[in-house]
């Protein structure tokens, strides 16, 4: 079985932030998940890096915008190294296998008849890289980047949304096209329903792009052939790959670029007569400490310090445990000492080092395991997995800490220690380290695709204690406090 995932490609116009790191943290989850279900996973992501934007910033920058983007794909590639990232394939709009591939892509919608030539008129934000309407500038300026955007009268060409905007809205309705959760759903419906009009495609005078292969005077719109990456990537339209892994089954989005995702790229899908995306999952905005990321406020968190300060799996937890994806929600950095310290130093990591401490120190024997825990924790695993089944990773977490604060509780109800005390050889101390380590294999399971490496040292202390190839003063510290 094939399972294909994807994340938005990443502009770059500057370096990556948390919020780039969550999404991708998020597919490389899923991925994992589905690779020990053995599915045979392709997962994408990668950089978008045309566009009047990213040609102002290298200028800015004093360099040609190819070495720009060159050396921020770089930070990228070595952010995902940092956060254990195993992506298979780091797709870049400015590669040769991309251009060659959209100009195809386009071939098939010129060949549909759904692509004409016109004139455009609006006000043109090169911060958004799109046209914006006069009614949602505040006080004239683009609400995103404060800045006046451009009156511009120009030639484009477009494409015939309206052609398909009724099949789109009954593949949603029907869930033939899934959208993830309902609330963004029915965002896009109602988008539809206030009678969307088709969109302009290329562009004119801009110089950094793709050349539109019917017109030499036109470029690609950044964020049409942004989006036929997903297909590019997979060497469209004659490619093996493209051949075993296509339809997506997710793209994994953030609600900014739900529209585009849900809407446009469906309509060109159509258009070019593929088949569509199983499921979009989209997840929420986040603000930090109550604001919008911006470098004025100073307030853009850098994952690769996180990462440094408190290490990667912990980073990877941190940021998928603050609160459900599908909702928007705050992020507080100063926060993330006192979590790491209640969840992964005091929660996971003591539970885990005073088990094994005492299966050290009393024996074990890795035989009976009381009933109550298997119930319990086989209700948890079930609950766990229909979670991870439908990208619930805030929930899936939630199921593993109910199983943590049980085991805890159990533990010092039973007290193995008061039985030690008084007859070193009674039976029930086995039992009842046996019955936590039972649970604790499950949770390092659960915990594998989240924090791959703590939990493999977890397993490789447990699998040494199971052989006898500990001393009796060994111990694991997987989470120190901070």
């Amino acid at each position: 079985m094939k399972f294909y995932i994807t994340t938005p490609i990443y502009y770059a116009s500057g370096d990556p932030h948390i919020g780039h790191a969550f999404t991708t943290v998020y597919a490389d989850v899923i991925s994992r998940y589905k690779k020990d279900k053995n599915f045979d996973v392709f997962f994408l992501t990668g950089m978008d890096e045309y566009g009047s934007k990213i040609a102002e910033k290298a200028k800015l920058a004093g360099k040609e915008p190819q070495k720009y983007v060159d050396e921020i794909a770089q930070k990228y590639v070595d952010l995902w190294k940092a956060l254990r990232i195993e992506n298979n394939d780091f797709i870049r709009t400015t590669s040769l296998r991309h251009k060659d591939g959209v100009l195809k892509f386009f071939e098939k919608l010129k060949a549909a008849g759904d692509i004409y030539s016109g004139d455009y008129e609006g006000l043109y934000c090169v911060g958004c890289e799109d046209f914006i309407l006069e009614r949602k500038l505040v006080n004239g300026l683009c609400p995103d980047h404060q800045t006046k955007p451009e009156a511009v009268r120009e030639k484009n060409y477009f494409f015939n949304f309206k052609k398909y905007s009724l099949q789109i809205k009954e593949k949603i309705n029907s869930g033939e096209l899934k959208i993830i959760p309902e609330s963004r759903k029915n965002e896009v419906l109602a988008i539809l329903n206030g009678d969307l009009p088709n969109f302009s495609i290329t562009r004119e005078k801009v110089q950094w792009g793709i050349s539109y292969s019917f017109d030499k005077t036109q470029t690609i719109y950044v964020w049409i052939e942004a989006l036929m990456n997903y297909v590019t990537a997979l060497d469209f339209p004659d490619g093996e790959k493209f051949k075993k892994f296509w339809p997506v089954d997710v793209h994994i989005i953030g609600a900014e670029i739900n529209k585009f995702h849900s809407l446009f790229w469906p309509a060109l899908l159509m258009s070019a007569e593929l088949l569509l995306p199983k499921k979009i999952f989209v997840h929420g905005l986040f603000t930090v400490n109550g604001q919008k990321m911006s470098k004025t406020l100073g307030n853009v968190i850098d994952p690769i310090k996180l990462a440094n300060q408190f290490g990667a799996d912990a980073v990877r937890y941190l940021l998928l445990s603050q609160f459900p994806a599908t909702e928007h929600g705050d992020i507080k950095e100063s926060e993330f000492g006192a979590k790491y310290n209640s969840d992964l130093a005091n929660g996971i990591g003591n539970l885990f080092e005073r088990t094994f401490v005492m299966a050290l120190k009393y024996g074990v024997d890795f035989k009976a395991v009381d009933a109550e825990i298997k119930k319990i924790t086989a209700e948890i695993f079930k609950k766990y997995n229909e979670n991870m089944e439908n990208f619930r990773l805030y929930e899936a977490l939630r199921e593993v800490f109910i199983l943590v604060k049980f085991l805890d509780r159990y533990l010092n109800d039973k007290s193995p220690w008061t039985f030690y005390k008084n007859n070193p050889s009674n039976p029930e101390i086995a039992k009842i380290l046996n019955s936590v380590i039972f649970g604790i294999e499950i949770i390092i399971k659960m915990l594998n695709y989240f924090m791959p490496d703590k939990m493999k040292d977890a397993e490789i202390f447990l699998n040494k204690l199971k052989s006898g190839d500990l001393k009796k003063n060994a111990k694991i510290n997987l989470f120190p406090r901070v």
